[in-house]
């Protein structure tokens, strides 16, 4: 599946489109690879427009971040998409699942575990350390969206949050 296309393992896109005059960035086909973090995110310029490919939520923030700093309200974003495909072998249409990894103060332990119940996380481990819990689970991507900047809300901003794609599976 991963090997197929490289592009997969990144599950968040975002389509970028120049204002009306137009962008050099966007001149050529292809990645723009002092743009990107290949690790995180690459900028792929399809014709008139380009895109974002991203690793993860925080990957795309910081790409949208990157573009807003080189060219300022010069580029008009999309909403971001959630990459979804056909998988031949299964004939089914997979999404990506995301692994993720938490840690806060045991004190918002309670309200934190209750959004990834809400958000449908299959929590796999739940560690209590001396002052923090450490909770590992899988989410679909697109019940993710947005945990991170509800779980540093609802932690005083102590939660600190760490995800990457797992698998594409089935929703």
């Amino acid at each position: 599946m991963f090997a197929e296309d490289p592009l997969t393992k990144y599950p968040l896109r975002q389509s970028l489109l120049p204002g009306a005059e137009g962008l050099a960035v966007f001149a050529q086909r292809g990645p723009v690879d002092w743009l990107s973090r290949p690790d995180q995110y690459v900028f792929i310029c399809e014709g008139r427009g380009g895109r974002i490919y991203a690793a993860n939520e925080a990957a795309l923030e910081e790409a949208q971040q990157l573009i807003r700093d080189a060219h300022g309200d010069q580029v008009v974003s999309r909403e971001p998409e959630i990459h979804t495909f056909v998988d031949p072998a299964l004939d089914a249409v997979v999404e990506p699942i995301m692994f993720l990894r938490l840690k806060s103060p045991r004190a918002y332990a309670t309200v934190l575990r209750d959004e990834l119940d809400r958000r449908r996380a299959d929590v796999k481990e739940e560690d209590l350390q001396r002052h923090d819990i450490v909770i590992r689970a899988e989410v679909r991507l697109a019940d993710l969206m947005g945990y991170a900047k509800a779980a540093l809300a609802m932690s005083n901003g102590s939660a600190v949050i760490w995800n990457w794609l797992l698998r594409y599976g089935m929703a």
